[in-house]
């Protein structure tokens, strides 16, 4: 094509000639780039469960000298001491215990949206009672076949299982850990429990799902640490703090 023009064109100079070639050229060049732009498939976007798969940046950490750990606390997250009773929840040291269980509610880590429809908490309760030590691994009755395992945290190893109960369009889903240290029981349980969006009128919208729930209970429990734990009698040291 270029020769044909050029020899049609006799008339023109030759910068013109060489002046249309290397617009040619670079058209020839463009329509290749075009083509394997067309070929290549749009990159993922990132978003979803994926950020759930890493726990948030710690605004504050929760600390207790008395029973010798500590864990990261998200911004947006509460922290309140002890544990608040629930509809299927009896604020004892764990969940599932007898109401004359022997052991210490420590702290409860409540998750940003939560509410009547749906709350998510990490639970931390701790007992250095010898009858709770002994039985510190044992699931409850209400435990999900199957789910029982054996789950680390920074070296220290945790019976972990599911359990769960439901009743009057209430429900609770437990994740729970147990693992004894130092002569101490330690009762970790995040927790997913509220009421059937449908008894609402207009029915009501959860802020989470569960699935999301515990992803980042998960994450943010991972973080806990071990320290030397000071007598049970300092029980109300514990700090929060940046």
């Amino acid at each position: 094509m270029l020769t044909l023009f050029a020899l049609s064109a006799g008339r023109r100079t030759r910068s013109g000639v060489l002046l249309l070639s290397g617009l040619l050229a670079a058209c020839l060049a463009l329509g290749a780039c075009n083509r394997d732009n067309r070929s290549q498939p749009a990159l993922p976007s990132v978003s979803g469960p994926i950020a759930a798969q890493h726990a948030p940046a710690p605004g504050h950490v929760f600390a207790s000298r008395a029973w010798g750990f500590r864990i990261d606390v998200p911004d947006g997250w509460a922290v309140q001491r002890g544990f608040k009773p629930s509809y299927l929840t009896n604020g004892t040291w764990k969940t599932f215990a007898a109401p004359d269980a022997q052991g210490q509610p420590i702290v409860s880590l409540v998750m940003p949206g939560s509410n009547d429809v749906s709350d998510a908490e990490i639970r931390i309760g701790a007992s250095r009672a010898a009858n709770e030590v002994a039985a510190c691994n044992q699931p409850p009755a209400a435990v999900r076949p199957g789910s029982v395992a054996i789950r680390r945290i920074h070296g220290i190893r945790f019976t972990t299982f599911a359990a769960g109960d439901a009743a009057m369009s209430h429900h609770l889903k437990v994740h729970a850990y147990r693992g004894v240290r130092n002569g101490t029981c330690y009762a970790i349980d995040l927790l997913v429990f509220g009421t059937n969006p449908q008894v609402f009128d207009p029915p009501a919208r959860p802020p989470f799902s569960d699935a999301r729930a515990f992803a980042a209970m998960d994450a943010v429990a991972q973080t806990l640490r071990f320290t030397d734990a000071a007598d049970q009698t300092a029980a109300s040291a514990a700090t929060v703090s940046r």
